[in-house]
């Protein structure tokens, strides 16, 4: 597919795709019901929202070898290529864990999928990170741009870290692309970016709570902020947060550099399966989508995809919101049964707090706690 991508309307919108998780693994009827589900939520959303461009956010699938994985691929990517949609892509930490675990191979692999856009293998820096830019309708002029960037996989051993970072190289190519951009184009470019493991700024969208202030609405810190415990700002931030951001415990600069830049109005990130929260921090926006997968763990029938609509008179403005399994098919589901179409949703993250409430809290913290998450749910 040609990999030109343009404004045929006022707006052009992109569809964000969060962990797949898609797996070789279809022989079995529990696999089966998975793949149905998965796929039932792409021909729906791609049929309902229409997205000019769809972007599959990273842990997309997994293979022995290049036949098995390209196979997986053919499979996730079959909606978009039935309706002639423009895909891209970036990896996620879990994608070359693997057989196929050279990157460069899994990219040859995508270029032969029908309606991948990525671009040339000159145009994909070391680290498989590339920009796609979108231009006007007579292709004179590039409106916007999308910046997909690697964020790897587990970080080394001197950075204490357990999740890995875009690396100090990946940022100069970064600001190095955005200058020539800038003279090429006589302005700066608006720009979002596009990426797995989410930056450690999204920690100041959250609040830092008490254990027994967060029981209601909040999550426990992992990694390396395990012990301490988190509400989302509501004064900055819209949607759901149902676990801690798992962001590297390292910060590379990446968004001191957006920063400096000018150029970045928001970025979104996959990784973090239930969360759909965004916010602004120092003027650019940092969005979650959660997990279109059925395969790993997830929310129930909350699973969805998220829509992007920028506009072609105002390109440094968009709206976005999540679309989810509920809205676009319903309840009807093959993997997912029963009560855990509503355990396995919000409720279950306010259920599994009070279990930690019953097990290691005083009896007398027990009913006040219950009462809280109580009144939360029927909120």
């Amino acid at each position: 597919m040609k990999n030109s991508l343009k404004f045929n309307n006022d707006t052009f919108r992109v569809m964000l795709v969060g962990d797949p998780h898609e797996s070789p693994k279809d022989k079995s009827d529990e696999d089966k019901a998975k793949i149905a589900d998965y796929l039932a939520l792409q021909y729906a959303a791609v049929t309902e929202l229409k997205p000019d461009l769809v972007i599959l956010m990273g842990d997309n699938a997994k293979g022995k070898d290049t036949d098995e994985l390209r196979k997986v691929l053919l499979r996730i990517t079959k909606p978009y290529a039935d309706h002639n949609i423009p895909f891209a892509f970036i990896l996620g930490n879990h994608d070359l864990e693997c057989e196929v675990n050279d990157i460069n191979v899994q990219y040859d692999v995508y270029r032969t999928l029908p309606c991948c856009v990525l671009p040339c293998k000159d145009e994909v820096n070391s680290f498989g990170d590339y920009f796609l830019t979108i231009k006007n309708d007579d292709e004179t002029e590039d409106i916007f741009n999308f910046w997909l960037m690697y964020s790897g996989s587990g970080a080394a051993k001197e950075y204490y870290s357990c999740y890995d970072f875009v690396k100090a190289e990946q940022i100069r190519w970064y600001e190095e692309k955005s200058e020539e951009l800038k003279l090429l184009n006589n302005k700066t470019v608006p720009s979002m970016v596009i990426q797995h493991i989410p930056v450690p700024e999204e920690f100041r969208l959250l609040k830092e709570r008490s254990f027994l202030s967060m029981i209601a609405d909040g999550v426990t810190g992992q990694n390396e902020q395990k012990g301490k415990f988190y509400t989302l700002d509501k004064k900055k931030t819209v949607g759901y947060m149902g676990e801690a951001p798992c962001t590297s415990g390292y910060n590379s600069g990446q968004f001191k550099s957006w920063k400096k830049t000018g150029n970045v109005i928001a970025a979104f990130f996959g990784h973090d399966h239930m969360n759909d929260f965004i916010g602004d921090v120092d003027g650019i926006t940092l969005g979650q989508c959660k997990t279109a997968g059925f395969r790993p763990y997830g929310d129930g029938l909350m699973q969805g995809v998220r829509i992007i609509d920028i506009k072609k008179d105002i390109p440094t403005e968009f709206d976005t919101k999540m679309v989810y399994y509920r809205d676009l098919i319903g309840t009807e589901c093959h993997s997912i049964h029963g009560a855990e179409k509503v355990l396995r949703d919000r409720i279950s993250v306010k259920l599994d707090v009070l279990k930690a409430v019953i097990k290691y809290t005083a009896p007398v913290i027990l009913p006040i706690a219950a009462i809280k998450i109580i009144k939360s749910i029927k909120k």
